[in-house]
This record gives structure tokens, sequence and C-alpha cells, in this order.
């Protein structure tokens, strides 16, 4: 797929959040750490919010993968920037929550954080990538030696 369309759909998805959160009101509880959100007791109380956070977490997921696509090969340099990353949204999530959010809204607290943990299957592939690439790029290098040499006609 072309990337014109997934970054049409993160926008669709930070839109589509935007109008959410509209129709839910402002919204304030205390957490104790970004999961207790997704206990069933929050769930059922604040459905369209978490539906606006799941979509917020979705777009913000889509505009990272989107920012390293433009970063040709190097599956390790991306899985190590995007471990970084994700480590770097969930504290931010903690000390946010913790401090009762004097940056965020506690809705982009909770997307940062979603998207961190989301950022996790994009290391996994990341790493599995740059293994089968680097074993690839082995190979060819053995077939081209193998191919370079000249058989011997005594």
């Amino acid at each position: 797929m072309k990337k014109e369309y997934f970054l049409v759909a993160a926008f669709a998805f930070f839109g589509l959040a935007y109008v959410l959160d509209y129709f839910a009101g402002p919204i304030s509880f205390a957490l104790a750490t970004p999961l207790t959100f997704l206990t069933k007791s929050y769930l059922n109380s604040y459905p369209l919010t978490a539906f606006a956070v799941a979509i917020r977490a979705l777009g913000i997921f889509i505009s990272l993968l989107l920012l390293f696509s433009v970063i040709e090969k190097q599956y390790f340099v991306k899985a190590f920037t995007i471990f970084v990353l994700a480590i770097l949204s969930e504290l931010y999530a903690i000390q946010q929550i913790a401090t009762g959010m004097r940056t965020t809204s506690i809705q982009w607290t909770l997307s940062i954080s979603y998207a961190g943990m989301i950022l996790v299957t994009s290391i996994i592939f990341y790493i599995v990538a740059g293994i089968i690439d680097s074993v690839s790029e082995k190979i060819k290098v053995k077939n081209n030696d193998h191919n370079n040499e000249k058989p011997n006609t005594t």
C-alpha cells in the first residue's frame, strides 16, 4: 500500500478521536498506572473515551511507523530507536499520571502510553527483518564469492 493512505488514516484517526472526545465531554479521574484504565470498571464507565484513546493510540502508532518508513533498511537502528521511544512514552505517561496531568490531558497521556505498548510489535518486526536481511546479505556475498572463483582446467 502507498504511504499516503496510511498518512490519511492517521489523520482520520486523530480527527475521529477529537470528535469522540468532544462528544464524551471532559473527564477527570485518578489512575495509579496507565493500565488501570483498561479494567472493566473504567471501560464500562467511559466507553467513548476508551474508544477515542484507542483510536488516537493507533494514529500515533501509524504516524511513527510512517516516520520510520523513510529510513531505508537499518532495521536494528529502527528497532532500538522505537524501543527507546516506547520506554520514554511509558515513563512519560507514568509521570503525567503521578503529577496530575500538567502537560497533556488524561486522554492524550493514555494514548501515548498505549501507542508505546503497541510499538513493541514493530520492535519485534524490525528485529526479525534485520536478522533476515543480515542472513540474506551473507548468503549473497557467499554466492558472489563462489561464482567469482575460476574453475581449475588443468
